[in-house]
């Protein structure tokens, strides 16, 4: 039973993770890369949607909402590797010639998509959310549509949508542990080869399985605070 005990804790030694910290850290930094950059495609595409559901038009509507549904019912494990494939595929076949996405280029975009289908609706609450007299005064003023929705909609609109749009961006750090799928360099996908040179998966995985959990651990905490401070925040109350 000693000996046992004794294997265990060799099998879960952290120095092993430590050992190889020169190449781990930088890949889990090239998760935060990648997150960063589909934040941007996400919060654009997300707010571009929004407003086509919010528009008068029926068939702008129709479109921003199968948009909406059609990427957030679309698993990122399969959005991933149907980027990554299928489109340099279909325009290849377009072009006669053979092209193909850059793995960074294809997690971008395909992160980018599935996320920006929640956003859409994260957006589009925090607008409906916006009192319609405010509205109505901005434009009885003479603004144009574009000047309310910079100046009057917007300001309102995010101080309602911040909490759930949060938690989306912890949601969207989750899935950058995908992206090793399609040969990212990042932590998992450096910690399968350091694994595949060293044979010790138990102490490598569990490392990076902490590391992980104590991120999005902070995330939450800061975003169950900063939620809980605007929730008492007059602004949001009166």
């Amino acid at each position: 039973m000693i000996e046992k005990f004794s294997e265990l804790a060799k099998d879960l030694d952290p120095a092993v993770f430590w050992e190889y910290r020169a190449v781990l850290i930088p890949g889990l930094l090239y998760n935060f890369y990648v997150f960063f950059l589909t934040v941007g495609v996400a919060v654009g595409l997300g707010l571009f949607v929004a407003i086509l559901r919010l528009s008068h038009h029926g068939v702008l509507r129709a479109v921003g909402g199968l948009y909406a549904e059609v990427c957030r019912n679309t698993p990122e494990y399969i959005a991933l590797i149907w980027i990554y494939y299928v489109p340099p595929l279909l325009i290849g076949l377009a072009i006669g010639r053979n092209i193909s996405f850059s793995p960074l280029l294809a997690a971008v975009i395909a992160l980018g998509l599935s996320s920006s289908g929640y956003f859409t609706e994260t957006f589009r609450a925090g607008i409906l959310a916006v009192p319609k007299g405010h509205v109505e005064a901005a434009r009885a003023l003479g603004m144009s549509r574009l000047a309310t929705m910079q100046r009057i909609v917007l300001p309102q609109a995010i101080r309602h949508m911040l909490p759930e749009a949060m938690n989306q961006f912890v949601s969207l750090f989750k899935g950058t542990t995908l992206v090793s799928l399609i040969a990212i360099p990042d932590l998992m996908y450096e910690v399968s080869l350091v694994t595949m040179d060293t044979d010790r998966a138990l102490p490598l995985y569990t490392g990076a399985a902490l590391i992980y959990f104590v991120l999005i651990l902070a995330m939450t905490t800061l975003v169950r605070k900063v939620t809980d401070r605007m929730r008492k925040s007059p602004r949001m109350t009166g």
